[in-house]
């Protein structure tokens, strides 16, 4: 079976105060007091949709393109862009200021609140939607969770517009916790609700001493995503090939194969493969260059969503021979130096971070302005042959709507060098997940 888990948490910190404060006007009631907001219920606008993933889609392949040259990124780097800006989302609603025009450009949300907000909540909602109807089928495996949860100071001042905000458009109920007096305890709770989750995929997310008595809020996003190919590929088909990394050299990995018609796209910069999963809503996404002996940096430098999503508009139904390795992998990234580069560096500092419309204070007020500590983000991806059932009951659809006929030579398609993949969700035009192999070998 194919999974994939991913996190994202987000560290708030208080100023460090040299003496006792007098605590805010606002002070936070406890979860079961916040009354339920009262915005009038708005049907989401198709346009205000297709803009708000195209700016996602932008921010994803920006900074993945960054991360290709940080020092924790390896042969396998893998994030997921949907897990990132969920998490970030909840911190903009706190924003103001200064702090939340760094956070709009660089994250590149193209839509004004309250629609923001609306539009990742109806993303949450079609991608709910999407997982229920795949259980109906109980022969093919297909389980997307997206969640959301807070943990915040119970005496942090925090405001109820604020807190009813994230509950209604991004699910995330808040923990009442005493950071004072148990960091490293609630520190343990938060690994342990992320563990369960991401199905113990994701472990140790928040490492030692990442929350200490001046934490004042985590915000954390988890996406699990487990599924069956529409059409399997047979184990028996399964050989040692090999594979020219991303190094020069060539390693045998275990290539699986199977011949059928699929989405691909050939070009003379591109050559791209499609392979649904269960549904075919969400499929993976495989890119190299066309160039096999081209310059595989460079060719992904390029990569822009522009470039993106023309592949994906060229995709079309061709009988190809595909070879695709099998592998397992995942990443770790401290992701603040990254967003301070990419252009949101108030939002990390101690002295000029504005998050008022999170608890009442502006910055520079000592024990109660906020700023974001860390990011850090963790993925998980195991992908191999597995869906056999899933291909055997999909044959009959295929038969059915493809009507096309036989080619005596099916277009062969390698995936023998480094590529490029993404975790795609076709009816939202949303990235769940995007990276990169440059050995399949490596873990």
């Amino acid at each position: 079976m194919i999974r994939f888990a991913a996190i994202a948490a987000l560290l708030l910190a208080g100023s460090t105060a040299c003496e006792p404060v007098s605590e805010p006007e606002s002070a936070m009631p406890a979860a079961a007091e916040v009354a339920p907001e009262q915005e009038e219920v708005l049907v989401p606008d198709p346009s205000d949709q297709t803009r708000f993933a195209a700016a996602n889609r932008e921010f994803a392949l920006a900074a993945f393109r960054r991360l290709l040259t940080s020092p924790e990124a390896d042969d396998h780097l893998l994030i997921s862009p949907h897990s990132i800006l969920s998490a970030l989302a909840m911190v903009y609603a706190g924003a103001d200021g200064g702090t939340r025009e760094q956070m709009r450009d660089t994250l590149r949300f193209a839509l004004d609140e309250p629609a923001l907000h609306r539009a990742f909540g109806t993303l949450d909602a079609a991608l709910a939607e999407r997982a229920k109807v795949q259980r109906q089928d109980e022969a093919r495996g297909f389980e997307l969770s997206v969640v959301n949860r807070l943990w915040g100071q119970h005496d942090g001042g925090f405001l109820p517009e604020y807190l009813q905000l994230v509950e209604r458009h991004y699910g995330a109920g808040v923990e009442l916790v005493d950071f004072e007096s148990d960091p490293d305890g609630i520190r343990g709770r938060v690994n342990e609700w992320v563990e369960e989750q991401t199905r113990d995929r994701i472990r140790d997310l928040l490492p030692d001493g990442s929350v200490n008595e001046d934490t004042r809020m985590i915000l954390v996003n988890a996406i699990y995503f487990l599924a069956s190919w529409q059409d399997a590929f047979e184990e028996e088909n399964t050989r040692d090939q090999p594979f020219t990394t991303g190094a020069g050299t060539t390693v045998e990995v275990p290539m699986m194969h199977r011949t059928e018609h699929m989405p691909a796209h050939v070009g003379d910069d591109t050559i791209a493969v499609s392979l649904p999963y269960v549904g075919r809503d969400v499929s993976l996404l495989a890119l190299m260059p066309g160039d096999a002996e081209g310059d595989f940096d460079a060719w992904l430098g390029g990569m822009d969503r522009g470039a993106f999503d023309a592949v994906v508009a060229g995709l079309e139904r061709r009988r190809v021979a595909l070879d695709f390795p099998k592998f397992t992998g995942g990443s770790s990234f401290r992701l603040s130096d990254l967003l301070q580069d990419m252009g949101m560096p108030l939002a990390f500092s101690r002295t000029e971070a504005d998050f008022r419309r999170m608890n009442g204070v502006g910055p520079g007020v000592l024990g109660q302005s906020l700023y974001i500590d860390e990011v850090f983000h963790k993925t998980f991806i195991d992908l191999d042959e597995a869906g056999t059932e899933a291909a055997a009951a999909t044959a009959v659809v295929m038969m059915r709507l493809t009507a096309m006929p036989v080619e005596d030579d099916p277009l062969e398609i390698r995936f023998d060098r480094p590529f490029v993949y993404a975790i795609y969700d076709h009816p939202t035009e949303t990235i769940l997940f995007l990276g990169r192999v440059l050995n399949p070998l490596v873990e």
